[in-house]
């Protein structure tokens, strides 16, 4: 089952039942959960929200429970880790919720959120037999364009084909290995819309707020550089240098991206959970989530022997006349090889 035929039911008030999620657009899943919200009158008795570890008891007890004066009891699993990696942190809650999927009263809507892809396993597969498998998949260019359409529609707004493309082609969404999420586009159409005057929204209201909301070239130049894309990297680079984006600001956000990355690596291989890295390293849920993904095409060694490299150059910036733009492209070679 796919986001739109899910979509279509949820809203329809046609699903019981279980459902694991696979998605990867973190906008989409998070407005499934605000759906799902709205939907329940009596919030205090028929939803359950459970964020991170439960007990089995915990959730036994929350589908066993019957819904006050409604026919549906929402129960929402989320922030929790079903890779095969992390499964092994849920087992004495999986292994007995496994078994009772089969006989799931016909009034639970039981939404199962995972933060990594699922593991296909005993748990995914009896998902799939007694309720279904939602995956969400990144928006494709219509699916993009009819969704930043119908979000200035839906704040009263009218806009041209030709900005919204100006939009989608800015933030580089559609790119192959884009680290973009609908939340970056989100917030900034939201700023977009709250700073235009007029119905119609404008090329000056677009352009401003492009220009002031996003510095997206650096994150476009450290997500490609930390997918070793060597071409997305050298051409986000030259663009930056050529409209006279500030070159030691891009060696600052590229140090910062190798410490994250290392501390990632190390913390993540002592067994250290999600929550307790973002808060010691000081990074958001989604710039974890996303850095996280990056560290897979790095050894230990790649991030230490690249942050050395940074030290150097930190070293002859302040001891020479050190031309950065020729050592950044330099540092682009040794980081994407």
């Amino acid at each position: 089952m796919n986001y739109v035929e899910f979509m279509k039911s949820f809203e329809g008030n046609k699903l019981r039942g279980v459902f694991l999620f696979d998605s990867k657009e973190k906008f989409l899943s998070d407005s499934i959960i605000d759906l799902a919200k709205d939907m329940v009158g009596i919030v205090d008795f028929n939803l359950v929200d459970i964020k991170g570890e439960a007990d089995y008891d915990q959730i036994k007890t929350a589908i066993e429970t019957y819904p006050v004066m409604e026919d549906k009891k929402v129960i929402i699993w989320r922030d929790i880790d079903l890779s095969k990696n992390g499964m092994k942190n849920y087992k004495n809650t999986l292994d007995p919720l496994t078994k009772d999927l089969v006989t799931l009263p016909d009034y639970v809507i039981f939404l199962i959120f995972s933060n990594d892809s699922p593991f296909k396993g005993k748990f995914y597969k009896e998902v799939q037999k007694s309720g279904a498998i939602v995956n969400i998949d990144k928006l494709n260019r219509k699916e993009l364009t009819s969704f930043i359409g119908k979000r200035f529609k839906k704040a009263g707004k009218k806009i041209s084909m030709g900005l919204i493309d100006e939009i989608i082609q800015r933030f580089s969404y559609l790119d192959k290995n884009s680290e973009v999420e609908l939340y970056e586009l989100v917030n900034t159409i939201d700023k977009i819309i709250s700073n235009s005057d007029e119905e119609i929204v404008g090329e000056k209201d677009v352009r401003e707020q492009l220009n002031e909301v996003l510095n997206l070239n650096i994150f476009n130049l450290t997500d490609a550089l930390s997918n070793k894309n060597a071409k997305k990297a050298i051409e986000t680079f030259l663009y930056m240098k050529k409209t006279g984006e500030d070159l030691f600001m891009i060696y600052h956000m590229i140090i910062r991206q190798v410490r994250n990355m290392i501390g990632i690596k190390l913390l993540v291989s002592k067994g250290v959970n999600d929550n307790f890295i973002g808060k010691y390293l000081k990074l958001s849920p989604f710039e974890l989530r996303k850095v996280k993904g990056f560290v897979k095409n790095f050894s230990l060694d790649d991030l230490f022997n690249l942050h050395d490299r940074l030290f150097d150059m930190d070293l002859k910036q302040k001891t020479s006349n050190l031309d950065m733009g020729k050592e950044l492209i330099l540092l682009i070679g040794d980081f994407v090889k």
